[in-house]
C-alpha cells in the first residue's frame, strides 16, 4: 500500500477552502500524514513607496493569523500541522515549498476555470499537477 507520510494543502483561504478540507482531513487521517498548509500571497513590489514593505509584512502577519486559524477550526484533531505563508507567484512557490519539504501527497482545490477563464487567470493547480514529482489530488468545491 502506498502511504503519503507529509501532504501538503495549499489553501486560498476561501470558502471553497472549507469544502477541500473535509477531503484533506481524511487523507491525513488515513495516512496518518504530517500536515503542511501553505498560502501564497503575491510579492508587491514599489520602488516609490519606501513603506511598501510594511504593508507587505502586515499583509503576511494577517496571512498567517488566518492560515492558522483556518488548521485550528479545520484541523483540530492533527497533532502535526505546518502552516506557513509564502511570498511570490503561487505555481512556483507551492512546487519549491513541496520539493523542500519532501511532501510526498498534494491535495488541493481547484476553481474548475476553462477556455478564456484558464487562459486569462492562468491555473495554479494546472501548473502543480503538470510539474509535481508526486501525486496531485485535486478537488473541484460544489
Amino acid at each position: 500500500m502506498m502511504t503519503y507520510p507529509k501532504i501538503l494543502f495549499p489553501v486560498d483561504l476561501t470558502k471553497e477552502s472549507q469544502v477541500v478540507a473535509k477531503h484533506v482531513a481524511t487523507m491525513v487521517d488515513k495516512f496518518d500524514a504530517e500536515l503542511h498548509m501553505v498560502h501564497v500571497i503575491a510579492n508587491f513590489k514599489s520602488p516609490t513607496f519606501a513603506s511598501i514593505s510594511d504593508v507587505r509584512d502586515q499583509i503576511k502577519a494577517n496571512a498567517q493569523k488566518e492560515i492558522d486559524e483556518f488548521a485550528a477550526v479545520n484541523f483540530p484533531h492533527v497533532t502535526q500541522t505546518k502552516t506557513k505563508v509564502l511570498t511570490g507567484h503561487s505555481g512556483r512557490q507551492i512546487l519549491s515549498y513541496m520539493e523542500k519539504q519532501n511532501i510526498s501527497l498534494v491535495v488541493m482545490g481547484t476553481h474548475g476555470r476553462s477556455g478564456l477563464g484558464t487562459a486569462f487567470f492562468g491555473s495554479v493547480a494546472q501548473r502543480v499537477v503538470q510539474n509535481a514529482k508526486v501525486p496531485v489530488l485535486t478537488v473541484h468545491p460544489v
